[in-house]
């Protein structure tokens, strides 16, 4: 690239390029936060699934 990215040209609300820009980042963020969020409660449950016996389901005693 050689001429530096204007923040202000690309999310100009007086566009339409401008506003699909907008629209785009805002789906984009909200799609990464949803696939940070599957991802920290499948992290959490894999760390409570450690703490039972998979044969009897009685919780495993660390101590």
């Amino acid at each position: 690239m050689s001429e530096q990215f204007n923040f202000n040209d690309a999310f100009n609300s007086q566009t339409m390029r401008g506003r699909a820009n907008v629209a785009k980042a805002t789906w984009a963020s909200v799609g990464l936060v949803y696939v940070l969020v599957k991802m920290h409660r499948r992290n959490s449950k894999r760390r409570d699934a450690k703490l039972y016996c998979k044969g009897c389901q009685q919780a495993l005693l660390h101590g």
